[in-house]
């Protein structure tokens, strides 16, 4: 038996709790007409049943007040029945005044009725300093509940997020509706196509596959586009324009951004063996659902500046076949209360369903640090990192984690913690090959080589790659760089070890080492450290 789609469970969950007679429901979910079907869905299938007849099933709106649900499924209209708003009134006081007195009526009419009230944005407009307004909800949910014979009588609030007012907390129950799975994605939009444009039932699968992180309408106005685009027995054509329009719907957030994995994977990286091997070992266990809790869950790469930890983080979800989504939770910072923490769910609620997915952090000290010392946001985060069951891999990455808070790498946070320093000599050279290529350049004489192998001890894989660029500058437009060229080269490159800065890095990072602090990424070779040392 399939299990059921987030859709049905969170309709079938909103069930339970009309039928449960709770009075106050919080639906958390940035798709508001999503929402609100699944609210009416939920009402229907109740109110269906023989023992729970139907009462009122009616939505708030601003301009409209309430609106009553009449008609047949397919045929139904919204009628409104709440009196027109008074000037100079604030609208949900005239809501809650008009719920106050549709309880009374319903309490003593039609009490076995089921009611339920549907609330879009409420969130936005109940805030933690709204006192009066969240006492006059607090006493009308008190009202619900004390009247006897007790009222089946329900308000349903509708947002994306809710700084729940304190006097509230103990009479909501929150309930998260998901973004869609692939499967729902391909039984409400893409298997349409299968019969009316002959479309292989695998490859709408597939497409529904790429859409999975969009918003319903979302996908469903670019099904709409490859329509019209006439890209149905195109479907490459038509993935790629599911993919741009996943990467825009992403980057709404403001802190997401999503990058598909193209590439070559670990084989474009110079260097970091251990970290190779370690990911390598770990991928069919990643891609395994038979046993979820062995899943690698997160890495933190601390290293050197400029030694290729973005750069294998992105091969990494190469080497999977997994999209990167980068977070700046940096971003996340609002002067309104509570709406970075919105924005954290949010967030988090569309990386969970673009999984499976790699989630990048590049320079969590400075993410966490920018927070400005708001700890709830950071507790989200930690709390979400330890808790979903979802597959992502997280990497962290970070040039000093003596900025981070040391909750953070309490155990079971990281599965492993790799410092990576200036590369060995065979790192050296294998960076100095690779980037010669990339750059079109033809084999380095070996003498050469060996010359730039050995006086460059210390450079960063960043440095290594502009001593190549600079080569093939001085050589000019078109031409091979001669040996002369590679030995000014060479001269131009001013290491960053040799700063007061990187020296008290490269301690730090000796440091972790000798105290089991985290693996080295790369094999140290004897007198490493002393050949890095700079004697002010």
């Amino acid at each position: 038996m399939q299990p059921p789609l987030p859709y049905q469970k969170c309709q079938q969950e909103l069930e339970d709790l009309l039928r449960s007679q709770y009075p106050l429901i919080f639906l958390r979910s940035a798709e508001e007409t999503r929402a609100v079907n699944c609210a009416i869905a939920s009402h229907q299938s109740l109110t269906y049943s023989a023992d729970i007849p139907d009462g009122e099933l009616a939505r708030w709106s601003s301009n409209n007040g309430f609106q009553k649900r009449t008609g047949e499924p397919g045929k139904a209209v919204w009628e409104i029945i709440s009196s027109p708003l008074p000037t100079k009134t604030d609208p949900i006081q005239h809501a809650l005044n008009f719920l106050a007195e549709i309880l009374e009526k319903q309490a003593i009419e039609n009490f076995p009725n089921q009611h339920t009230y549907i609330l879009p944005d409420w969130s936005i407009f109940v805030q933690p300093n709204s006192h009066l307004l969240a006492r006059q909800l607090k006493e009308l949910i008190i009202a619900i509940d004390q009247k006897r014979p007790r009222p089946r009588m329900s308000l349903i609030v509708i947002g994306s997020d809710w700084q729940i007012p304190p006097i509230l907390r103990n009479s909501i129950h929150i309930l998260d509706l998901p973004l869609p799975s692939g499967e729902e994605l391909y039984q409400n939009v893409f298997r349409v196509a299968v019969s009316k444009y002959n479309l292989p039932d695998e490859e709408a699968r597939r497409l529904a596959e790429q859409a999975q992180g969009m918003p319903l309408q979302a996908a469903s106005q670019t099904a709409k586009l490859i329509t019209t685009r006439n890209l149905w027995e195109y479907p490459s054509q038509a993935g790629e324009l599911i993919l741009e329009v996943k990467k825009q719907e992403i980057s709404k957030t403001g802190v997401l951004e999503y990058f598909d994995p193209q590439g070559q994977g670990l084989n474009e990286v110079g260097g970091l063996q251990k970290i190779k091997d370690w990911i390598v070992t770990r991928q069919q266990w990643f891609e395994q659902d038979v046993h979820p809790q062995m899943r690698p869950r997160a890495i933190l790469l601390e290293g050197y500046p400029g030694c290729g930890k973005t750069f294998i983080a992105r091969a990494i979800a190469q080497q999977w076949r997994v999209p990167q989504i980068n977070f700046e939770i940096s971003r996340l910072q609002s002067k309104w209360v509570g709406e970075s923490e919105s924005n954290t769910f949010q967030a988090l609620r569309a990386i969970e369903a673009s999984a499976p997915n790699i989630l990048f952090m590049d320079e969590i000290e400075k993410a966490f640090a920018g927070i400005g010392g708001d700890t709830r946001q950071f507790g989200t985060f930690l709390s979400w990192l330890n808790e979903h069951q979802y597959p992502i891999f997280f990497i962290a990455t970070s040039n000093n984690r003596k900025e981070l808070p040391a909750e953070l790498f309490r155990a079971g946070r990281f599965d492993e913690i790799f410092i990576i320093m200036p590369p060995n000599t065979e790192e050296r050279r294998e960076i100095i090959v690779k980037r010669a290529a990339a750059y079109k350049l033809p084999p380095i004489p070996a003498n050469t080589l060996t010359f730039l192998v050995e006086n460059s001890k210390g450079f960063s894989g960043a440095e290594l790659d502009k001593l190549v660029k600079e080569a093939k500058y001085l050589a000019g437009f078109g031409k091979p760089p001669t040996d002369s060229h590679w030995r000014q080269a060479l001269r131009e490159i001013s290491p960053q070890y040799r700063t007061q800065k990187m020296q008290e890095l490269l301690q730090n990072y000796r440091q972790h080492l000798e105290e089991g602090g985290g693996k080295a990424a790369s094999v140290i070779e004897v007198g490493f450290w002393e050949s890095l040392k700079v004697n002010n």
